[in-house]
């Protein structure tokens, strides 16, 4: 651990700083406040619609979904029921969506951390905190040396500073003068996790990938919008012929014009707008959009009788990039359960190894389980009954599906069947 003074954390805190401006940028583009919206021209006395369409937003929530919509599976490799059930206990009173707003505020600012605490019930707890909030102080081979916290109290302008090190909380105004004694933690460590999404941190974002895109994209479609809003204020174009400013409601009323002058004409002076040259820029950029995502248009018009194989190409881009975020987002959660067990042997008086813990995650897409259950059917007593179950999409818990059905046939030697659950086939 390196020797931490006032000097390091006011270094600290300016680097922090220095990245708001960008973090802030990211998450506005993030609630759709985009530059195109926002520097938008206006034309006096014509039509301003500003449109939002924010892909950004889509696309994060989709891989969000797609990669943690389903409930993280936790399997011990030495076959301990214990270490899973208390995994599922002690984490029980989290927030259902803790892993999905991980996932959020990883992809939005390339990197989130997981600050974990003891509750005032002595329950191990967890907070995220995105990168406007929180500053990680972090070593050359990947270790935390101290964590910042800066938030502000509600009806309160004071900003306050909390720094965690492996054996205590320091508390700190912004000027970083004490404002409370230290307070003691259980840990032993620096009790926070970092989900980071890659070594290139911000420019690894869909928001540098799509932010020029985006704004393009916005002010096309704006700028049509009012060119057809602006369509409706055609005007009339008379020739020879005179008018009385009484005439026209009446006119506009009956539909009916009268023109005596043989040379007279009426007609209406509009626009000629390409439409077809503007939808397939408005396309290209979409397009565009969707390949730098690796995402796919769920909107464009597909054969009916496509294969459910055929469907699920169609997402292997997008699956293969998710399955990246989920091991950005395991290597925080083992961080998680590396804290959790000491919590547990300090608490509880339980040891356990973080290491017999493997992750696993269930993707939430389209899943062709009779195809699966065909699979684990052929290679019968060649794969243990546990490891099939696993790849069904529907059984969370494979170990507590073979004992259940080992408590509904207790008359059955059911290790004919599914093996024996302890010693796998």
């Amino acid at each position: 651990m390196i020797e931490i003074d006032i000097n390091l954390l006011k270094k600290a805190y300016e680097e922090y700083q220095n990245n708001l401006q960008t973090y802030a940028k990211m998450y506005a583009y993030y609630k759709g406040n985009t530059d195109a919206i926002n520097n938008y021209q206006m034309v006096t006395e014509r039509s301003n619609n500003r449109i939002n369409t924010n892909f950004i937003k889509k696309f994060i929530k989709e891989e969000v979904s797609y990669s943690v919509g389903n409930d993280v599976n936790y399997i011990s490799k030495s076959g301990n029921e214990n270490i899973v059930n208390d995994i599922d206990y002690y984490l029980d009173h989290w927030s259902e969506g803790h892993d999905s707003n991980l996932a959020k505020n990883m992809l939005i600012y390339s990197l989130a951390y997981e600050l974990y605490y003891v509750d005032k019930e002595g329950q191990f707890c967890s907070k995220v905190i995105p990168p406007t909030q929180g500053y990680a102080a972090i070593d050359d081979f990947g270790n935390i040396s101290f964590f910042m916290h800066s938030y502000k109290l509600k009806f309160d302008d004071t900003t306050y500073i909390d720094v965690y090190t492996d054996k205590e909380i320091l508390h700190f105004n912004d000027k970083f003068q004490k404002i409370n004694k230290p307070t003691k933690h259980i840990f032993g460590a620096v009790p926070v996790g970092l989900a980071k999404l890659s070594e290139e941190g911000k420019d690894d974002t869909l928001f540098k990938d799509l932010k020029g895109l985006q704004d393009a994209y916005e002010t096309n479609l704006s700028d049509i919008s009012n060119e057809i809003s602006d369509f409706r204020n055609a005007y009339m174009v008379l020739t020879g012929v005179v008018i009385d400013e009484e005439d026209i409601p009446k006119m506009k009323k009956l539909g009916v014009m009268q023109i005596k002058d043989k040379n007279g004409t009426a007609a209406w002076l509009i626009k000629n707008i390409n439409d077809t040259f503007i939808q397939n820029t408005l396309n290209t950029m979409e397009d565009k959009m969707y390949q730098l995502s690796s995402h796919i248009n769920h909107n464009e018009k597909m054969q009916s009788n496509l294969s459910s194989l055929a469907l699920r190409a169609r997402l292997i881009a997008l699956e293969e990039k998710c399955k990246l975020n989920q091991k950005s987002i395991a290597d925080c959660i083992k961080t998680r359960l590396k804290f959790l067990f000491i919590y547990l042997k300090v608490i509880k008086n339980i040891e356990y190894d973080f290491r017999d813990i493997k992750v696993k995650f269930t993707p939430n897409i389209p899943q062709d389980d009779l195809m699966t259950a065909q699979v684990i059917s052929q290679l019968g007593d060649k794969l243990s009954t546990e490891t099939g179950l696993s790849l069904l999409s529907f059984i969370e818990n494979p170990k507590n599906e073979i004992k259940k059905l080992k408590d509904e046939l207790p008359g059955m030697n059911l290790d004919d069947i599914v093996g024996d659950v302890n010693n796998e086939l």
